[in-house]
């Protein structure tokens, strides 16, 4: 499939379209059961969060492209995750965040990243389930090695995980994240202007290591 038809495809739309919003929405909806489920474990006290922590992660990631003349979709792909970081206080963390997706299909290639300053709060000091919250820049990339279409912007992203520690300085996290860029951004093939106010969206589910 070449990117003239893959081009054709993307602004046309389909009835599937699947909107930057709902991720946030669906991000919302599992952190606020995470929260719940996580009540029983809160008696269950960690080891103290102190100096630089790094991680890595492993994902399903679903991207969106939203315009208006854009089919919204762009399907599900293999994504990673990689943070760094300091310790305020046993409450709060802050870091920078990249997230990448690719996506290949009959010789038409996606990318997208992301760079994001984050910060994760912890509900409780002692406690494992924890929030995130940050701001960054994407980027969105499709092409068949003759024709690209580009796009990025700048935006919000919140998440969600719970940390379970193997040791004093190693855990593992389940989490979630969306990620939407502010509909600012503008839709280029080959460098010239498709579409303005375009919003671009990822939403991840994975599993996670950090170092503490």
């Amino acid at each position: 499939m070449s990117l003239e038809r893959a081009g054709a495809f993307y602004l046309i739309g389909n009835p599937y379209r699947w909107e930057a919003m709902r991720a946030l929405r669906i991000a919302l909806v599992l952190s606020a059961l995470l929260v719940l489920w996580s009540r029983p474990l809160s008696a269950q006290v960690s080891d103290p969060r102190e100096g630089l922590w790094w991680g890595l992660g492993l994902d399903y990631g679903w991207v969106n492209v939203a315009c208006d003349i854009c089919d919204g979709s762009r399907g599900a792909g293999l994504s990673a995750t990689v943070r760094l970081g300091g310790t305020i206080s046993q409450s709060l963390l802050l870091g920078g965040e990249v997230n990448g997706w690719t996506n290949s299909e009959e010789g038409v290639d996606e990318y997208l990243g992301s760079f994001s300053a984050v910060a994760l709060w912890y509900l409780t000091p002692d406690g494992s389930f924890y929030l995130k919250g940050g701001f960054g820049y994407m980027s969105y990339r499709i092409d068949d090695e003759e024709n690209a279409l580009t796009s990025s912007g700048f935006g919000p992203q919140v998440g969600a995980g719970y940390e379970f520690r193997v040791s004093r300085s190693f855990s593992i996290q389940p989490y979630m994240n969306a990620i939407i860029t502010l509909p600012t951004g503008n839709l280029d093939f080959n460098g010239d202007r498709e579409a303005s106010e375009v919003s671009l969206g990822l939403f991840q589910v994975g599993l996670g290591v950090t170092w503490h």
